[in-house]
Formats: structure tokens, C-alpha cells, sequence
């Protein structure tokens, strides 16, 4: 390396490693004094930086940030797939961090490479990941599977497989975009009966991320037939994404049949499903097999259905125009629930109201208070 002595070490480093680029401090780059990186920024060496101002270091990036980690926190995260692993024992080997060294090591002593041809498109994973799910056709596959250097082969298309083995190595995954890719991967899916990207692929909110409440929420649906099959979410409205507009709200959707709104107040999630369209026409419409429901409440209680009675079919929704989704009449004026115009702004509010049984006093049942702001709501179709 060139010595710069005239260039001192700043309290917060910019480096560019092989194009990727990080910030950190000279205390966490030479946290291990036996590694080559404590020698590198120990002020011993002036460091070359490139035009932007960034220390350029000639080594592929894509792991450095999981070397970086473990220099801050002591602990390691690593990437997924026999690849990544040996990619970054060779980057902890150059950079002389043994620690790294040592958990890979014993990681891979364990770990059991698998190799799989899906449908022309090769994937390389782990044992492990394959049958994370005890439940899954996957995990029945390669159950007791005495694996050797081949390739598997499963004859499927393998186009959305990357989904599938993504979701089961972090039990989240991004998904495509497009309906018809989404589709298609609901039909692996089911093929290999990953029940927990099935239920990501029923509902892609933004609001309920938790497993559980998104099969309770799905529970609460009617069912599409007599054989127990579920309607699908398709997203018709975000407010985060669309406006917190009643205007906005109704424009989109309006005449759209049976539909489900999801509410977050802050740290609460609620809402309603409405077996009828919602309208612009200023009156209440009846409904049959409307509800409410709360999944995250102040009092910590379990999610819970309030069915509308039938005293109540009469007032199951309300399609003010000037009003976002808003369900039941209230006894002494107002309704159950009614999402304000500009509702991040202008509270919404609960009222007391017979529409829809429930125990417990609606009013702050579901956010502590009767009136509160919105957060952002989401508003679904249910779809065959």
C-alpha cells in the first residue's frame, strides 16, 4: 500500500470495497487487533481514496457487510446457500477474522449442501432449508435423503422457486409484483404446500405481518365454496399509497363487491369486512355477513369477530360520501366505526352502537380511545 502519512484517520470511514460501499468507524475496523483490517487502519498506513472521498479496498463487496457486522456486535449473521458461505470464508481468510473463520467452520462441518435442478434453473441450498418446514412436500422429499454430490432434479417450472427457497431460509420474502407472477407462484406453492407463503400470497399487507393474525383474519372470510377453499386479497386502496382521501377512498373502491379494511392506529390493528359494495350515495346498505374485528388491542386480548346482528343488517355499512369506510349505526347518532376524510389528520371515531355484537364498549375497546388517527388503512377484494 502507498504511504499517505499526510492523510490522518477520520473518526467515521467511507470505504468502497470492490465497488459496494460501506460507513464505519476506525474503532470498529480495528476491533480485532489480529486481523488484517486492524493493521490496514491502525494510522501505521495512509490509505488510498478515490475521488469521492472513499478508501478504496480491491476485494469483492457482497459479504463485507456481514464481516462488518460481526466487528460491531461480536455476533454473526450469514447468508444462506453453500455459495455465500464459502464466498465469505474466503473474504473472513483474507481479512485474517478468525472468529468468523471459526463459526463457519462449525456451520459447515454441519451444514449439508444440496444442489437442485427446478425445471432448468439451478439452485444451490442447504438440507436445512429444505426442510425447515416439517409440514411441506419439500421436507417429505428430502426426508432421510442420503445426499451426494448430483443434482436433484424436481420437474416443476423454476421460475418463482428463488421465492420459495427465500421464504424458507428468512420466513419473510419479497414477492413478485405482478398479478400473473403472483399466481404462478401461489401454484407452487401449493405444489409444495408451503402453507406460511400461501397465507403471505392471500393477503400482501402492509399492515398485518404476523402470521397468526393473517390466518385469523383469513378464518374470519367467508369461504369461496362447500369444499373450504378461501377467496384471495386482491389490494384495491392504501391510504399511505393513494391518500388518506374519503374522495380518494371511494373513487377506487366503489362497486367492487365484498371487500375487507384493514386499520392500524398506531401499535393497534382493526377494521371490517362488508359482504355489499361500498357506493357515493349518502345512505346505509344492508349487509348480511358483515363484521368487525380487532387483532391488536389495548387490553392484549386475542383477536376477535363482532358479527353484525340481524337487528342490525339494516345499517352494515354507511356510504357518506365525505366518510371513509364506515360501518353501523350508532344508538345516539355517529356509527360503529367511521373512518374520517383525511384521516391521518382528522380523527376517526368509535360510537356506542347495537349493529354488531360485542361485550365490551366499543368505544375504547379497539384503540384505548373513541377518537383516534389513522396510521394508514388498507382496503381488499375478495376475488375467486
Amino acid at each position: 500500500m502507498e504511504n499517505e502519512h499526510d492523510q490522518g484517520i477520520p473518526s467515521i470511514l467511507k470505504l468502497n470495497v470492490g465497488g459496494h460501499y460501506f460507513t464505519t468507524s476506525p474503532q470498529t475496523l480495528t476491533k480485532d487487533p489480529d486481523s488484517m483490517l486492524a493493521i490496514m487502519f491502525s494510522g501505521k498506513y495512509g490509505m488510498k481514496r478515490g475521488e469521492d472521498g472513499a478508501i478504496f479496498i480491491d476485494r469483492d463487496g457482497t459479504h463485507f457487510r456481514f464481516i462488518l457486522n460481526y466487528l460491531r456486535t461480536g455476533k454473526i449473521t450469514l447468508p444462506e446457500g453453500g455459495t455465500a458461505l464459502k464466498e465469505l470464508m474466503e473474504e473472513a481468510e483474507f481479512y485474517q477474522i478468525q472468529g468468523i473463520l471459526d463459526e463457519l467452520k462449525s456451520l459447515t462441518d454441519n451444514l449439508t449442501i444440496v444442489k437442485l435442478n427446478v425445471g432448468g434453473h439451478h439452485f444451490t441450498t442447504s438440507l436445512q432449508t429444505l426442510t425447515k418446514d416439517p409440514n411441506s412436500k419439500l421436507a417429505a422429499m428430502f426426508a432421510g435423503e442420503h445426499i451426494n454430490n448430483g443434482t436433484f432434479i424436481i420437474d416443476r417450472d423454476g421460475t418463482h422457486f428463488r421465492y420459495i427457497l427465500n421464504y424458507l431460509r428468512d420466513g419473510d420474502a419479497s414477492l413478485p409484483e405482478e398479478a400473473s407472477a403472483q399466481k404462478q407462484l401461489e401454484a407452487e406453492a401449493e405444489f409444495y404446500e408451503v402453507n406460511g407463503l400461501l397465507m403471505k400470497l392471500s393477503i400482501m399487507s402492509e399492515i398485518i405481518t404476523n402470521q397468526e393474525h393473517t390466518a385469523k383474519l383469513l378464518s374470519f372470510l367467508p369461504l369461496l365454496n362447500s369444499a373450504g377453499k378461501r377467496h384471495h386479497l386482491r389490494l384495491l386502496f392504501r391510504a399511505s399509497r393513494d391518500g388518506f382521501f374519503a374522495k380518494a377512498f371511494h373513487s377506487i373502491c366503489d362497486n367492487q363487491g365484498p371487500t375487507v379494511t384493514i386499520v392500524q392506529s398506531g401499535e393497534y390493528i382493526f377494521g371490517g369486512f362488508t359482504d355489499k359494495s361500498w357506493k357515493n350515495e349518502g345512505d346505509f346498505v344492508r349487509c348480511s355477513k358483515a363484521f368487525l374485528f380487532s387483532l391488536v388491542n389495548p387490553q392484549g386480548l386475542q383477536p376477535v369477530k363482532m358479527p353484525i346482528n340481524s337487528e342490525g343488517k339494516n345499517y352494515g355499512i354507511c356510504c357518506y360520501s365525505e366518510y371513509g369506510p364506515t360501518f353501523g349505526k350508532g344508538l345516539y347518532g355517529g356509527y360503529a366505526l367511521k373512518i374520517a376524510d383525511h384521516a391521518n389528520v382528522c380523527t376517526s371515531d368509535f360510537g356506542i352502537s347495537d349493529t354488531y355484537d360485542f361485550q365490551q364498549d366499543f368505544r375504547t375497546f379497539f384503540t384505548g380511545k373513541t377518537q383516534f388517527l389513522v396510521t394508514d388503512y388498507e382496503v381488499f377484494s375478495l376475488v375467486n
